[in-house]
């Protein structure tokens, strides 16, 4: 999809904030602005660079202020509100912006002379090329000045007025190429750059102070500032003319290389080659719906490179989160199996496999040698299924000697008791979590108080647990292990028996939400969708189509599911302030879009149901196209091309959280890729 923005869009600064642009370098880097070219979080940033793949991120380059001089008269082209309360407007100027595929670009009309802004980062490589071309039919004379904001910061830490930048400019006299190459330094990073354009280094720093809206929103620090030592420049009076910035962390021999004689030709190259691998995407997914190929084309984003483990890894969701495992296992099906990258899923699982300790996987993979963090009840189960769901697809057999070990290691250790309290009870059924430990997704804290513990026997754990009982089972009888057949079969015929009488409760039309003997039994939440997704499920067709039908009433949105029924005491109807407002309102009812692809799924297996009637069919395949045609429309929300984490739960109008989420992206996807996929002669996409 094409995602465009005319004049229209842009009457107010407010809406042109709303919305942002992602680039990503399959490193976890990006560049990131507003729709107006602005920051309007702290996490803006045209170069956010990866120092170490994916998750130790410098904010190198936060923007480049744009300045045109016309015939004497000198027009600031950025929108940009300020730390003092003004506001620089520069909204009149622009004609429209554009993000296609992985680059963005936006066109300025400055009294009959256009420029248009063209940005872009080769693929795993920390670096961004940026184009300003000038079109100007009447040969004015015409002065660009671009002025950079330099950072060169960890990701959302707070700039030192006091950093002192310096520019070594002793590398231009060996370029091969049209223009200056040089280094700036700050904070012991180093930024190579390249430009066409002429270098005016300052007698001293100048301060930018800037205000970050959204930030303000949210409750977080809404102020920043960033340093300014030299500013680019370019007069011509040409009818055309290119203007090309190039900021990298690579060495600068090869940046050089990459230069070769022109950076205007080395801007051109990484466009068509960025253009071209976009094309392998989608052309590998094989998906044929508009919104399938765009979601296999958003689902690169989270795809990205891990330097300590030296395989791929998938970030949770930009600009905030890292890869965790949990979400690794969540997005895994829809943003590497929907999109035919079984290699980039073999590789993650293979990582995952090698970390596998007491029966459990990491949720979390900090960097700088700190030990990984293991406390998810989910993921290890999830991993199971992840890896039948990778064989299934890949017909990769080999894969399976190679991680049954690990897989059965899980087995056991929820079989016998492992960390964190998690154990299978006598009944078959899996129990989790004490005190303050968070080991579902519905995991936040806030200081010693848990919203949503869950603690006991949670619907989905168990649904995963039988699941994975019965992979196993399967991975036993291929390879020869016979007394393992049997036992797998009958831990999974006792754990069916257990939550069919234990989490069906008539009353409620749906299945209980955790099994502790407390109130949180009788909430009805979004969690036992996944009871009717997972490769190997429990509930009958009758009992699912009421759970479905439960959870369209109680919790369904075109953008989500609510995490908690309305007419629930607990339930919060929006997810705003600072961090103790909203973790209070995480999971109590906000609208969570992954869930969703489930449901929609759900649905699907419906219609190759023998029990559904052709009337029944043909309804769920109009509501399926209405809710597929809605998500489209979402993709121009927030961020373009992207679902976000989290949306207001009586009114979800706008996204929250993270505005680009692995999970939401990738089980929507899924959802996608299976309807295409349906035999129904019903419906198409």
């Amino acid at each position: 999809m094409k995602f465009l923005f005319d004049g229209s869009h842009f009457t107010d600064i407010a809406a042109a904030e709303g919305g942002c642009y992602l680039i990503t370098n399959g490193l976890g880097g990006y560049s990131c602005l507003d729709l107006a070219g602005g920051t309007s979080r702290n996490d803006h940033s045209v170069f956010m660079a990866a120092v170490k793949a994916p998750n130790v991120r410098c904010n190198m380059i936060t923007n480049l202020l744009i300045d045109m001089v016309i015939d004497g008269v000198s027009h600031r082209l950025n929108t940009q509100r300020l730390s003092d309360g003004t506001c620089v407007n520069g909204l009149e100027y622009i004609e429209k912006a554009e993000f296609d595929g992985n680059i963005f670009s936006m066109t300025f009309d400055i009294e009959r002379v256009r420029l248009e802004l063209t940005i872009v980062m080769p693929h795993e490589e920390n670096t961004v090329l940026l184009d300003y071309h000038i079109f100007n039919p009447q040969c004015r004379d015409i002065e660009l000045i671009l002025t950079p904001l330099l950072r060169f910061t960890p990701k959302n830490t707070p700039f030192s007025t006091d950093t002192i930048f310096s520019i070594d400019k002793t590398l231009s006299e060996n370029a091969a190429y049209d223009g200056e190459l040089f280094i700036i330094e700050g904070n012991d990073l180093k930024v190579v750059c390249a430009s066409n354009m002429d270098t005016e280094l300052l007698s001293e720093n100048e301060i930018y102070s800037m205000r970050w809206t959204l930030d303000t929103r949210d409750g977080r620090d809404d102020t920043g500032s960033c340093a300014i030592n030299h500013r680019l420049k370019k007069y011509t009076s040409a009818p055309e003319c290119q203007n090309v910035v190039l900021y990298s962390l690579c060495d600068p021999a090869a940046v050089h290389s990459r230069l070769k004689y022109s950076i205007v030709e080395a801007f051109n190259n990484a466009v068509v080659e960025e253009k071209a691998r976009i094309a392998k995407i989608i052309e590998l997914s094989g998906l044929k719906s508009e919104l399938g190929k765009q979601l296999a084309v958003s689902a690169d984003a989270y795809i990205v490179r891990r330097e300590s483990t030296n395989g791929k890894t998938i970030i949770a969701g930009y600009p905030f989160f890292e890869d965790w495992g949990r979400d690794t296992m969540i997005a895994l099906g829809g943003t590497t199996l929907a999109t035919g990258r079984f290699s980039d899923c073999r590789s993650i699982l293979r990582t995952f496999a090698k970390y596998e300790k007491n029966g459990l996987l990491p949720n979390l993979f900090p960097e700088g040698g700190l030990t990984p963090m293991y406390n998810s009840a989910d993921a290890p189960l999830l991993f199971v299924n992840a890896v039948y769901e990778y064989i299934q697809a890949s017909g990769d057999d080999e894969f399976l000697q190679e991680c049954f070990e690990p897989m059965k290691n899980i087995v056991d250790a929820y079989e016998n008791g492992t960390d964190f309290h998690i154990k299978c009870d006598t009944d078959g059924l899996i129990m989790a979590g004490k005190g303050l430990e968070q080991l579902t997704w519905m995991d936040v804290r806030v200081d010693d108080f848990l919203p949503t513990p869950r603690h006991g026997k949670p619907v989905e754990i168990n649904a995963y647990w039988y699941s994975a009982l019965c992979a196993m089972e399967i991975f036993a009888r291929r390879l020869g292990k016979v007394e393992l057949v049997n036992k797998y079969v009958a831990m999974s015929e006792h754990t069916k028996k257990s939550f069919m009488e234990k989490f069906y409760d008539k009353s409620m039309g749906c299945l209980k939400d955790v099994l502790n003997g407390t109130y949180e039994e009788k909430q009805i939440r979004c969690n036992q969708v996944w009871t009717l997704t997972m490769p190997f499920t429990m509930p009958d067709d009758a009992m699912a189509e009421q759970i479905l039908d439960t959870i369209e009433e109680k919790l369904y949105t075109t953008i989500g599911l609510r995490t908690l029924d309305m007419d629930d005491p607990s339930f919060a109807p929006v997810y705003i302030g600072d961090m103790w407002h909203r973790d209070r309102a995480y999971h109590q009812g906000t609208v969570w879009t992954f869930p969703l692809g489930a449901y929609l799924r759900g649905r699907i297996r419906q219609l190759s149901s023998p029990a559904c009637t052709p009337e029944k069919k043909a309804a769920i395949a109009r509501n399926l196209k209405n809710a597929f045609t809605a998500l489209e429309d979402w993709l121009s929300e927030g961020c373009l091309g992207q679902f976000a984490e989290i949306y207001d739960g009586k009114c979800p109008t706008i996204s929250r959280g993270c505005f680009a989420q692995a999970w939401s992206v990738g089980e929507i996807l899924r959802a996608a890729a299976e309807l295409e996929q349906c035999n129904s002669t019903d419906f198409a996409m």
